[in-house]
Formats: C-alpha cells, structure tokens, sequence
C-alpha cells in the first residue's frame, strides 16, 4: 500500500480450514477461526498486484482461488537440508512407523496414533513419534491417547536435525496425515535417506509424494486407509524395496542451491520488470 519498489510475496501456504485448528479454548478457537478463514482472502486481495513465489502447484491453485492472477505466481520447490554426518540406512529389525512434525490437529497427529492402534494388532510393529506438542497440555493428550500402546511407542520429543535423520533413516515408513500443507518437506526428508511415505490426500502432500514411486497417498483420508497402505507396501517386499529407490530418487531432484538460483533469477526478473 506504500512501498513503491518492486515487491515479491513469499507464501508457504493458504491456511484456510486449518484456521478452525488453533490451540486456543473454546469458544475463542471459533471466533478466532473464523476471523482468519473470512479475513484471508480479503487480506490477499490487498497484493493482487503484486508477484508471488511459493512451494507447490497445490499452494498455486489455492492462491489463485483467492484471487491472484495466476500469471503473478512463481512456483519454486524447497530444496532439503541434508545431515552434516552421514547417515546409516539400515532399517529397525521391527517394521517400524513413525510420525515427524509438531503435534497439532491440524498436522493430524491424532490420526497417526489412531493408525498406529490399528496396525498394533500386528506384533512386529512398533511406531515412533518426533516432534513436540504445539502446547504441552496437547501433548499431554496425545500421550494420553497413546497409553493403550504401552511400549510399542516412543515418543523422541524434539531432536537435533542430525538425530532426526538418523530415525527416519532407521524407520521402515513415515506417515503424514496433515490435512493441508504448502509442500510437505518431511516427505523429502524421509526419502532422501531411503524412506517411503504413506500420506493423506491433501494440499502439498500429494506435490512432495509421487505416489506409487516415492511412497503412497490414500484415496481416503482417515486412519483405518493409512494402516491399510503401511500393511500393503510392507507385505509385498518387492514392492518395498522399489519405493525405497523411488524415495531416493525422487528426493535427490531437490536442492537448495537450485531453489536459490530460480529464486534470485526471479528476483532479478521482478527487478528489471521482464514479468
């Protein structure tokens, strides 16, 4: 509204639903909601002339349904910060599934314990979670609805980034329920270090996973069809094996460098107004 220089807008992601999501108590987690969902688009509006860059296709169309022009929008992928130690890519002799994020609803963490009850049927599973709670009373909920795992859980906390990779290194599969996501880096993460990915059919996640390649999306997004993708890609060894070099694969097409050199030249483009 005052800045006469050229400018780039820099967006992760459309929050949208995610709004609803927040950690706040009832009922100002609604009011709250509800005036980011009604007031995120109008906000947007404000730099409909303005250029954008962001992460995925997905983040691309919901930018554009908020009004952007979609000759204005430039889509970079992330690249992936590799450990500065190398990592050992022998897996858990128990098949072993594991969660990485902060635990949030909006991340889907309750979906990911619920899948991980159904397969705990299963005796030669166990299932780690990385990451902390958004606030430690929702950790504590979690590890509540945990409790019927007994020791068939471990929950990592917070990890250095060299700890992360060596767990998911060690982990035979990682899920991803989120319900919306910009991109999904912890899918690139994953596969880098030979990882597959079981992910729900959501915003940025169905950019970061090539399903049938890098991993699974599921046609339905609840925990019953996540189990249901872990025990068929485990079940079948071949199977197995193809999607750990599909995950590598597919992750050695990102890098930051790259991301660098289309963002400058982008920069330079806006600069120079040849967009």
């Amino acid at each position: 509204m005052y800045v006469r220089k050229p400018k780039l807008a820099l967006i992760q992601e459309v929050a949208k639903k995610v709004w609803f999501l927040n950690p706040l108590p009832r009922p100002i987690n609604w009011l709250v909601g509800l005036i980011g969902y009604l007031f995120e688009p109008l906000v947007l509006k404000l730099y409909r002339n303005v250029f954008f860059m962001t992460a995925s296709m997905s983040a691309r169309e919901d930018i554009i349904k908020m009004g952007i022009d979609t000759e204005k929008i430039t889509v970079i992928p992330h690249g992936v910060t590799l450990p500065k130690k190398a990592v050992k890519s022998e897996k858990e002799k128990i098949k072993t599934i594991t969660y990485l994020g902060i635990l949030s609803k909006d991340k889907g963490i309750e979906d990911a314990i619920k899948c991980f009850q159904i397969l705990a049927s299963r005796t030669n599973y166990q299932f780690w979670v990385i990451g902390q709670g958004e606030t430690k009373t929702y950790e504590e909920k979690i590890k509540k609805l945990a409790k019927s795992l007994g020791n068939k859980i471990i929950f990592w906390g917070f990890v250095s980034q060299q700890r992360k990779f060596e767990l998911l290194a060690k982990s035979h599969i990682l899920i991803n329920p989120s319900i919306h996501e910009g991109w999904g880096l912890v899918n690139i993460e994953a596969n880098c270090v030979g990882t597959p990915v079981v992910a729900c059919n959501s915003a940025g996640l169905v950019d970061s996973v090539r399903n049938g390649e890098s991993g699974a999306i599921v046609e339905n997004n609840t925990p019953e069809e996540l189990a249901k993708a872990v025990v068929s890609i485990l079940d079948d060894e071949r199977n197995y094996n193809a999607l750990i070099r599909g995950s590598t694969m597919w992750a050695d097409k990102f890098s930051w460098s790259e991301s660098k050199q289309k963002s400058l030249d982008l920069v330079n483009r806006i600069i120079k107004n040849e967009i």
